[in-house]
């Protein structure tokens, strides 16, 4: 009998609760003998209270995407919870402590009970931010701030057209936009009314409904033909012509995704020579840990006051419990959101 109990004890300490996903019918469900991440030199170990959903997991949930070499293959890169535990260079180069409240950035890991994160992603919830609010922001503002920041260059009085304004990224861009340069025109395309709606709300200037409308017409009738200076592109192949017709003269167009697709049966280059148009083709996930880390530097710097003045703040769409991930990955998948899906990992 007491060598049953001390076993039971020992269970308790190294396993948790996670999601798992089944590849064949994309559908996630609840695990319970999970084993605790093991930490590494500079790690801080995070009890997860909530978890941001993102296109990649959906993406993951395929066997398109798989984690870079090294991290966790649970699915989720976004979290926020509570420091619980932390290693010498973690304690020695943050100043986080044990306690507090945190959001990270992470290669995986993040649909779990327990996450590990290097000390250079992890950044402070800012005052008067909730769980669910918090987890929204890590992979969604940092994205959008590198595309609009550090790839796209934008400027005070310039124009940026974003697509899936509808989407954490696109409400996230559009916030930054807004709020990082002065006299920004942002101009968002979404499916529906309602979408747009939001965005509108949400900061957007213009909006167009790419479903009945040819959004490439649409920019130029409100840009006096000049084009937008930055655009935030998720779809890839489909939306190449479109974009060289209304980008501006010296314009940039980040690509963030090929959700329509990545090869090009045509392209006319000329038009995009005569603009001197700049493509970035941007990923987040993959990138270095150095990389990643200056990035969660700078854009701390620059953003988190945002969030704790109201500038700035997470539209959740949804919240899910995680015996219900499922449907948080449905709602994503057929593009119901209006904002931010997570997943709750607290009992």
């Amino acid at each position: 009998m007491l060598v049953c109990k001390a076993v039971t004890f020992f269970a308790v300490i190294f396993q948790m609760r996670s999601i798992g996903y089944n590849s064949f019918d994309s559908s996630l469900h609840l695990q319970t003998d999970t084993e605790k991440p093991s930490l590494k030199e500079g790690d801080v170990l995070i009890k997860v209270e909530a978890a941001g959903v993102n296109r990649l997991d959906l993406i993951q949930v395929g066997g398109k995407f798989p984690p870079p070499q090294g991290e966790s293959d649970i699915l989720g890169v976004e979290v926020a919870g509570t420091v619980v535990e932390m290693t010498q260079t973690a304690s020695e180069q943050t100043s986080l402590k044990t306690g507090d409240r945190v959001m990270a950035l992470v290669g995986g890991g993040g649909y779990a009970e327990f996450c590990r994160a290097p000390y250079q992603v992890v950044m402070a919830v800012p005052e008067g931010v909730t769980w669910t609010e918090a987890a929204g922001i890590p992979e969604n503002y940092l994205t959008a701030y590198q595309a609009l920041v550090w790839n796209g260059r934008l400027k005070d009085g310039e124009t940026v057209l974003i697509h899936a304004g509808g989407s954490g990224v696109g409400m996230a861009a559009a916030q930054l936009a807004k709020n990082l340069c002065k006299g920004v025109q942002v101009i968002v395309t979404a499916g529906s009314d309602e979408k747009l709606s939001v965005c509108k709300e949400n900061g957007a200037d213009f909006g167009i409904n790419y479903k009945t409308d040819n959004f490439a017409l649409e920019v130029m009738k409100f840009t006096n033909n000049k084009g937008a200076d930055v655009i935030l592109d998720f779809v890839g192949a489909p939306y190449w012509e479109k974009h060289s017709q209304c980008v501006a003269i010296d314009g940039r167009i980040i690509h963030l995704g090929f959700l329509g697709g990545s090869v090009l049966e045509k392209a006319n280059l000329g038009v995009e020579l005569k603009k001197r148009v700049t493509h970035f083709f941007s990923t987040l996930r993959s990138r270095s840990l150095e990389y990643r880390g200056e990035l969660v530097k700078q854009f701390a710097r620059d953003t988190l006051p945002l969030f704790s003045a109201g500038s700035a703040k997470v539209r959740v769409d949804s919240v899910h419990s995680a015996e219900n991930a499922t449907l948080a990955h449905t709602r994503m998948r057929e593009n119901k959101n209006i904002g931010k899906i997570i997943i709750t990992m607290t009992t």
